[in-house]
């Protein structure tokens, strides 16, 4: 691989963003989706290799760091898809800071780039900036940040290990069924990739949940990517979040990963704090109730 990585580092740059557009990314990073409510741990081991080529000492046994990070609009949905891929343009922030003084210590990101730039990491170009975002201090087939990801195909090279039922900056609360709490005998989380769902409901009484914060209070409209075979349509759903309950009946879709994005109710928060959005089946006329890929419940303006 790391031959691969030398033959890459030797090519040419394709057309791309200027320096002092990533730096505007990065300063006006408010603008992004912030896809991570708090700051999360950094393991030592990426901590130290994100940091390598800035000339810090290596973190003693105290010290370490944690990240946050963004994604601008298309990046945004599939972080929180463990088959999630990522569309040309695509943009990720990762903060470093500093877990005991709190402080920013460097920016790094991936900006998603055209067809065969740098196929053995999907495309990606790496760029880093220094903690006052004052410049740009690497960019392009970097190695070492080429290293941290190429054990990620399956999530297009990017770490997903962060992404958890989560409300992200702009409003919107994303629930993919890869981090749903299954309850019951059959339904289970399908985790291939043609599959990626809650799939095998065939006992009505098995149920699923997520566990979530909100941040911001206010009435959200549930939208569900809802998947069914042929033939096995008209089970009767309910989702229950906050006290309050929506409805609504399966369609049929041709196949159970067909799936169908569908808005089906919605729910009012009216304060911030933890919450549990259910999913029960109330009837079963075919042979399963239904796939579920995920909800995402979307503010109401």
């Amino acid at each position: 691989m790391k031959a691969l990585f030398l033959l890459a580092l030797a090519l040419p740059l394709q057309a791309a963003p200027s320096d002092e557009e990533l730096l505007k990314f990065v300063k006006e990073r408010a603008k992004l989706e912030r896809l991570t409510p708090q700051p999360v741990d950094m393991a030592a081991k990426v901590s130290m290799l994100c940091g390598a080529d800035t000339g810090r000492k290596p973190e003693g046994p105290h010290g370490g760091a944690k990240f946050l990070v963004y994604g601008n609009d298309s990046a945004a949905m599939p972080v929180f898809d463990p088959w999630g891929s990522f569309p040309e343009g695509s943009l990720l922030l990762k903060e470093k800071i500093g877990r005991e003084d709190g402080k920013t210590q460097l920016f790094t990101g991936m900006l998603k780039r055209e067809k065969g730039y740098f196929p053995e990491v999907g495309d990606w170009e790496f760029f880093v900036t220094d903690g006052t975002v004052s410049k740009i201090t690497g960019r392009g087939r970097i190695a070492n940040c080429a290293s941290c990801h190429d054990d990620y195909e399956k999530g297009d090279y990017v770490t997903k290990a962060y992404a958890s039922p989560a409300q992200l900056s702009g409003g919107r609360i994303v629930l993919h069924s890869s981090t749903a709490q299954v309850q019951g005998e059959k339904l289970q989380y399908e985790s291939k990739k043609e599959k990626n769902t809650l799939g095998f409901w065939v006992n009505p009484a098995d149920w699923a949940s997520w566990h979530f914060n909100v941040a911001k209070p206010g009435t959200y409209s549930i939208h569900v990517w809802q998947g069914c075979g042929k033939g096995s349509g008209g089970s009767e759903v309910e989702m229950k979040c906050a006290g309050q309950s929506a409805k609504f009946t399966v369609e049929d879709t041709g196949h159970f990963q067909n799936f169908k994005e569908r808005e089906v109710g919605k729910i009012t928060f009216d304060k911030a704090g933890p919450q549990a959005l259910e999913v029960r089946a109330l009837s079963k006329p075919g042979a399963a109730v239904m796939d579920l890929r995920q909800v995402i419940l979307v503010p109401v303006k």
